[in-house]
């Protein structure tokens, strides 16, 4: 009996143990990971950055850095998955999202675009690629009107949130791989989009639903036009509108919050929906014949009034601004070039023009906005007129015709000189966007806007910013001039244009310190300039200067945009 009882214990001990083991194994089957949080960096935050993309989370980018976007989308797929969601990726979130992963794979088509796609199908652009098939992705994007912050070629955070946008916009996986599905459509609807924006290059518009006159659409259309768009198109938009009466603002080609109100006014005014979208309709509207504005086809800035130019023989002066022609401007022009001002008397009024009107009203304290009024006229014959400061502007004749809304190129005693558009500024980071692609040794130009001057610098070292250094002598005092020749730290906003020719805004000062390359350029050190970063990186790397320098571009972003950045 003692041995049967026995036995029965010895089974029941040896179930139990079985049980046991069987319950330890599937406890230790979840492995084990590290918690990855804001600040975490390597290919660990790179596969927990590539799972949530693929699941519809967008970290802002896959970089291998789990920076506030990482850290929002972490937030995100915890809070959706029932789990505390305190934006960091610990074993329990970690677990679960990779299991989520590993069942969405397994459950997705052969043509999903997922992850496991971008593996297999060497045609998928993803983040981190570069090339010709980049550059026509972005070109595709920026025509249906998708920010991809720049067409350089390269597939970094910018190209990947306007595929995600895209993607999410079209109803398809929102993973940000360009696959196949991806592709076809939106090189689909760009080239719908580019068709329906062209037009003959008489610019005749016959048979045109809307009644369009010789100021056509044609041309001008290629996109929808939306808040922090910047080019061609919106400085068109800007001009229609201003003559309209509907506009005030700066012609500065920046989609702004100016541009966004003027368009909502149109389109009431024209029984539109009035979002403040400026799409194929509004332009169609806006460049007929019988577009309905406030009344008036001034420009209610502050001087300007009547028509688009020439004078009345009264001797008011009628209001020139960009895209004019005639005697009228050359007359102007040929005014400022006789105060020393950088401008060529071609008869057409370009950036280059603009930019000279703007240093002329600067220097003798009037209204600036560009736009030769009658008070600028008026003062400009007057005979009291101030001359160009010799440190602002290039006296130098110009070559070859402006364009309006381009970048012009002529010569000043700097030698080529180059005006950028508002318009063609950029807001680049600088470790996503620029860093990657400028080394030590290139050569950047700088724009002032405030004294409209410009230099160039040699880059010399590349860390958080830009060490840099006045590439000649004569850079080195136009600098100064502009900083009105003392030496200063505090950050001046000012244009860059990068080796590539992209335009971007950044900051710098002008005080020389520690080493330098350049022995006869009269700057004896380097000095720093610095680019979009940020701001909790700056904070935790470089919490005083370089929080200063982000606060100046953001400030000057906000002016030139009407756009907040975080």
């Amino acid at each position: 009996m003692k041995r049967s009882m026995y036995g029965v214990i010895r089974r029941i001990l040896a179930l139990t143990m079985t049980l046991i083991l069987m319950m330890s194994s599937v406890a230790f089957a979840e492995k084990k990971y590290s918690t990855l949080e804001f600040g975490s960096k390597g290919a660990d935050v790179l596969k927990l950055q590539k799972a949530l993309l693929t699941l519809g989370y967008e970290p802002n980018g896959t970089d291998g850095k789990f920076g506030r976007g990482t850290e929002a989308a972490v937030a995100q797929y915890q809070k959706a998955a029932g789990l505390e969601d305190d934006g960091k990726a610990g074993t329990l979130t970690l677990n679960r999202l990779y299991d989520d992963l590993d069942n969405y794979n397994s459950s997705g088509s052969s043509s999903s675009s997922g992850s496991s796609v971008a593996t297999t199908n060497p045609n998928t652009l993803k983040y981190g690629d570069n090339g010709s098939r980049v550059t026509e992705l972005q070109t595709s994007l920026v025509t249906i009107g998708y920010d991809t912050n720049g067409v350089d070629g390269r597939f970094g955070a910018g190209t990947q949130r306007a595929v995600i946008a895209f993607q999410k916009a079209q109803g398809l996986k929102a993973d940000g791989l360009a696959g196949t599905k991806t592709l076809q459509l939106l090189a689909s609807l760009a080239s719908s989009a580019s068709s329906s924006g062209s037009g003959s290059s008489s610019g005749s518009s016959s048979g045109s639903s809307s009644g369009s006159s010789s100021s056509s659409n044609s041309g001008v259309y290629s996109r929808t036009l939306r808040k922090g768009y910047t080019g061609d198109d919106v400085l068109a938009l800007q001009v229609k509108l201003q003559e309209l009466g509907l506009y005030s603002g700066l012609l500065d080609g920046v989609y702004g919050t100016g541009s966004v109100a003027a368009v909502k006014s149109f389109q009431n005014k024209n029984n539109l929906k009035a979002d403040g979208l400026a799409g194929l309709q509004t332009f169609n509207k806006l460049f007929s014949s019988s577009a309905s504005g406030s009344g008036s086809s001034s420009s209610s800035g502050s001087e300007n009034s009547g028509s688009s130019s020439g004078s009345s023989s009264s001797g008011t002066y009628i209001s020139l601004r960009l895209g004019d022609q005639g005697s009228d401007v050359k007359a102007m022009q040929g005014a400022l070039k006789n105060l020393n001002y950088n401008v060529s008397a071609d008869g057409t009024f370009g950036a280059l023009t603009q930019a000279a009107v703007i240093a002329f009203q600067t220097r003798n304290s009037i209204t600036i906005d560009g736009v030769a009024g009658a008070k600028t006229q008026t003062l400009l014959y007057s005979g009291n007129a101030k001359a160009a400061d010799s440190s602002s502007s290039g006296s130098g004749s110009s070559s070859g015709g402006s364009s309006s809304g381009g970048s012009s190129s002529g010569s000043s005693s700097g030698g080529s000189t180059t005006v950028p558009g508002v318009g063609e500024i950029k807001l680049l980071h600088w470790f996503n966007d620029i860093k990657p692609s400028v080394r030590s040794g290139q050569t950047v130009t700088i724009y002032d806007p405030a004294s409209g001057t410009q230099w160039k610098l040699k880059l010399y070292s590349l860390g958080r910013h830009a060490d840099s250094e006045p590439l000649t002598l004569s850079d080195t005092e136009t600098m100064n001039k502009a900083f009105g020749n003392t030496t200063t730290w505090t950050p001046m906003p000012v244009y860059v244009q990068l080796p590539s020719g992209t335009w971007t805004l950044g900051t710098m000062h002008n005080t020389p310190h520690l080493s330098g390359s350049i022995t006869d350029n009269g700057f004896d050190g380097h000095l720093c300039l610095h680019f979009l970063r940020d701001m909790d990186e700056a904070t935790k790397n470089d919490p005083s200067y370089g929080v200063t320098n982000q606060k100046t571009i953001r400030k000057k972003w906000k002016q030139m945009t009407g756009i907040d950045i975080e």
